[in-house]
């Protein structure tokens, strides 16, 4: 069973990667946008993220190896639809609304399947090597989905998925036991709330993915809904307001939740484990152990495609330093945890101080001017390399989070620490992406201004094309140098203003790096607060058994 879902597990997280690297293609092929593409992808992590806690409901009342089987059916044909489909409707059915109904199916049951299969240091060293896994498989993405889309088509990777994913699914239909449903007489599925789950987080999310576009706090341009002007130039962004209003549908979400356990229903989730301290903290210790190293991995392929014009392959290439550390990392700290030589509080401190070193390491090693492969490769490899070591040390805080529940409760904490970790992810992205904007926008302007080239009146005609620019990103000297000339800008100025981009560009990636080494240092804090002691407790292992449960009923 374990080799059977770590394999669909590589192939979720690869997913989740690999057609980053295959934008213009898919443009090219389907002849639409890069926007198209781009919110086919913004919609695949929207509906993860709304619908985790929902599946691992789902996983607990029918059984998690039935849920499993149907998510891995679902994530097939969407699968099959997007390889086929001729225009990007099919990618958003396809890939963005049933893959991603698939993913938050089939991985909750993933962890709550391994975890009641294993105990004690056995658990330790599965749910470890489950992490180990999935970042192997996100790692790959980009290197193994470059390559193919390089030499075949970016089609045949969600071909490979749908095979893949059938023969997982046919074994384990043929080989699992079903499970027991938890469901008992009279007891309905709480749809209301699904439905504010999903909306919550749900909106969460659309804030973190339109952080890039309208900025952080000040907006960046009007926003607009259905032709409706609600925020102008200069106002406040749209994100704060998204998310203030997602955290406030998470808490009338969480009333009800109260509300139907006061009544003694079947509530969606059990917020009440959050009192346990292991619990809360642990999850809150896997958001930042994702957030980091996900955003530090948004930040270098940006700057080695856009500074030494690395194409994606050989960016994917640079970054093995990554599943490398992870993958020793990982499997020794299972081992030293599991023989009780290393608690998980010391684990999950020393992947902060790993991740924020690599981090650190990147911002000042990193040279910008420097054109060189190899040269370039070695600057990088310490920092990336530690950030690896971070993120496998990390992995064992999955174990920490799920031994703390008893079996009853076991359903509520993977939903939460799933979803959890999804929002990591996005917020990784935000964060890093609003870093760099920032710090570009202001080492650009302070440059021109400084500049004994420009002219005052182009001085202030860059001021007031920043201020301007929609959404500010790294560029290369040579897009910089295009898009100048089609201003009919050329000679020395556009010489200044090139090496203006190229040093802005340097800065931005050392703020940007630095800004996430100073998060994974209040992540470290937040590891301090973890529970001394050896494993959280074998909960799952001493409980006695639960009671008989009663044949299904019909639920709504």
């Amino acid at each position: 069973m374990f080799v059977l879902l770590s394999i669909e597990n590589v192939l979720i997280n690869y997913t989740s990667t690999a057609m980053n690297v295959a934008l213009s293609a898919i443009v090219r092929d389907l002849h639409t946008s890069l926007t198209g593409v781009q919110s086919a992808i913004s919609l695949y992590a929207l509906v993860v993220a709304a619908c985790l806690i929902t599946g691992s409901k789902l996983g607990a009342r029918r059984g998690y190896p039935r849920t499993f089987v149907l998510g891995g059916e679902v994530f097939g044909v969407g699968a099959l639809i997007t390889a086929l489909g001729p225009s990007l409707p099919f990618m958003l059915v396809g890939w963005s609304v049933l893959q991603g109904v698939g993913v938050a199916l089939m991985l909750p049951a993933v962890v709550a399947m391994l975890t009641a299969a294993f105990t004690g240091a056995t658990r330790t060293k599965v749910l470890s090597a489950l992490g180990v896994t999935a970042g192997i498989g996100a790692a790959a993405g980009p290197v193994v989905g470059g390559l193919i889309t390089h030499y075949l088509s970016w089609r045949v990777s969600f071909l490979l998925e749908t095979v893949v994913t059938s023969a997982v699914v046919l074994l384990m239909w043929r080989t699992a036991d079903p499970g027991r449903p938890r469901v008992r007489p009279g007891q309905r599925f709480d749809v209301l709330g699904a439905l504010l789950s999903a909306a919550g987080f749900g909106l969460l999310v659309v804030a973190t993915l339109l952080a890039g576009r309208y900025g952080l706090l000040r907006d960046r341009k009007d926003f607009e809904v259905f032709g409706n002007t609600l925020l102008h130039r200069g106002q406040v962004s749209p994100v704060p307001l998204l998310a203030g209003i997602g955290l406030a549908v998470l808490g009338v979400f969480a009333g009800w939740e109260r509300h139907l356990i006061r009544r003694g229903r079947d509530p969606l989730v059990r917020l009440s484990v959050l009192r346990n301290r292991t619990i809360r903290v642990g999850t809150l210790t896997l958001v930042m152990q994702i957030l980091v190293p996900t955003g530090m991995l948004f930040l270098v392929p940006v700057f080695l495609q856009t500074t030494v014009g690395f194409d994606a392959l050989r960016s994917g290439v640079t970054l093995i330093a990554v599943p490398l550390g992870l993958t020793v990392a990982a499997s020794t700290a299972a081992r030293l945890i599991a023989s009780g030589r290393m608690t998980h509080r010391t684990a999950q401190m020393g992947a902060f101080l790993c991740m924020a070193a690599g981090c650190v390491a990147i911002a000042v090693m990193f040279d910008p001017r420097q054109r060189e492969v190899s040269a370039i490769g070695l600057a990088l490899a310490p920092g990336l390399l530690l950030i690896g070591l971070g993120r496998g040390l990390a992995t064992t805080v999955t174990d920490l989070i799920q031994s703390a529940p008893p079996p009853e409760e076991v359903s509520d904490v993977t939903g939460l620490s799933r979803t959890a970790g999804y929002l990591g992810s996005s917020f990784g992205v935000a964060l890093a992406g609003a870093f760099m904007t920032t710090a570009l926008l202001f080492a650009f302007e302070a440059a021109a201004d400084a500049s004994d080239v420009l002219s005052s009146d182009q001085k202030q005609l860059v001021k007031q094309t920043l201020d301007h620019q929609i959404q500010i990103t790294a560029a290369t000297d040579g897009a910089v140098r295009t898009k100048l000339a089609s201003r009919g800008i050329t000679g020395a100025v556009a010489d200044e203003l090139v090496r203006i981009n190229a040093r802005a560009r340097g800065e931005a990636l050392t703020v940007a790096a630095t800004g996430m080494g100073a998060l994974a240092l209040i992540g470290f804090g937040l590891a301090l607060r973890i529970p001394r002691g050896g494993h959280p407790g074998d909960s799952m292992a001493n409980a006695p058994p639960p009671p008989p449960t009663p044949p299904p009923q019909p639920c709504d």
